[in-house]
């Protein structure tokens, strides 16, 4: 197994600034010789939350990474923070390199969260797309679902260009298209065995798997998720490249048997929705999301006495880990636990979380 790093810098949060926005508009302006009303009123961003006060992602792509030929989500916004409404707005998107267009939607809501309307874009590319009016205050947020190239090389870079505009007509040479507000966002590409990454704009369920055959030298270890769940990516990597953290602050709380010299085996890591909580239909705390490890050679210690698996996460609060070992009780096809829970088979282990994060044994 080639050792590989998909690991992409924390998403920082931060407030999108008009400054900011002036510029990356400056910059289109004279690269395309395209004459923008641009109004300061309209705020862009990433993410699901357009709120003043909320942190903001500095992408909105659905996983930091994904695998060449797979789709990727992005999620992007804009706010009306003018007096006036916005009398119809659109908007339209370029991809370098080209990719397909899978599909975009769209939710208007007002300031107070409340669904306005909702629709559906033309599923053509390039992406142009009308949502009417935008009333003062109100915000219009879309999920925009691509098909990259399966030819991508491995670290290679999908970028996407959006903008929001009054006519529905993107930027080109010397053309006037009143009001508009850009937005870019990007996602890193994997194209070997050791990671991948997709997104599900409409479907029901994804799961999501690097190379699952196992080979003792070249590949000890296999990683895959499956949630049940539509608009929401996932991404999995399991590699001698990756890291998981573990030191007495970590493990503070948890039995006496363990140490984190236990750990043996590579570390998979697991994105999914964006760190969102998932669970499963037998109600509340009950964990959503499926990640089975299989192994060449299982760790010793899930054949023991004390079968446990190590999950570290990061998340606004900090850093955080906890051993799972309670066995999962099965009730229609997910854990009835309240919590994460492992199910422990022949070179296999399932566990079942609320959340992502890295998994060790």
């Amino acid at each position: 197994m080639r050792a590989i790093n998909h690991s992409r810098a924390p998403r920082r949060r931060g407030l999108i600034t008009g400054l900011v926005t002036a510029s990356v508009l400056t910059l289109s302006l004279f690269a395309g010789g395209t004459a923008l009303g641009a109004n300061p009123n309209w705020i862009v961003g990433h993410g699901t939350d357009s709120a003043p006060t909320a942190p903001q992602p500095d992408s909105g792509a659905s996983s930091s990474f994904v695998g060449a030929g797979r789709q990727v989500g992005f999620f992007e916004w804009l706010r009306n923070g003018d007096t006036s409404n916005i009398s119809q707005l659109y908007v339209t998107a370029s991809t370098t390199p080209g990719a397909t267009v899978v599909g975009a939607t769209w939710t208007i809501k007002n300031a107070a969260g409340v669904t306005v309307r909702t629709g559906l874009c033309p599923t053509a590319t390039p992406l142009s797309c009308s949502f009417g009016a935008l009333n003062a205050g109100n915000t219009v947020y879309v999920v925009a679902a691509f098909t990259t190239r399966s030819n991508l090389a491995d670290g290679a870079t999908q970028a996407v260009h959006f903008e929001f505009n009054t006519t529905g007509t993107p930027g080109g040479k010397n053309n006037s298209h009143g009001d508009a507000k850009p937005i870019d966002d990007h996602v890193a590409i994997t194209n070997n065995g050791d990671a991948d990454g997709d997104f599900n704009l409409a479907q029901a369920s994804l799961t999501v798997a690097d190379n699952q055959s196992l080979q003792n030298n070249k590949n000890p270890q296999a990683t895959s998720v499956t949630v049940d769940a539509s608009a929401v990516g996932a991404a999995v990597s399991d590699s001698p490249a990756l890291t998981t953290p573990c030191d007495a602050t970590l493990t503070a709380g948890f039995p006496s048997f363990f140490s984190c010299s236990l750990l043996t085996s590579l570390t998979s890591t697991v994105e999914v929705g964006n760190g969102k909580t998932f669970n499963n239909p037998n109600g509340a705390g009950t964990p959503g999301i499926k990640v089975i490890v299989s192994f060449a050679k299982a760790p010793s210690q899930l054949s023991g006495a004390n079968r446990f698996v190590y999950h570290y996460w990061t998340d606004a609060a900090g850093a955080h880990a906890e051993l799972v070992t309670a066995t999962c009780t099965m009730v229609g096809g997910s854990p009835s636990n309240t919590g994460p829970c492992l199910v422990v088979a022949n070179q296999i282990v399932t566990v079942w979380l609320t959340h992502n994060g890295n998994a060790r044994m």
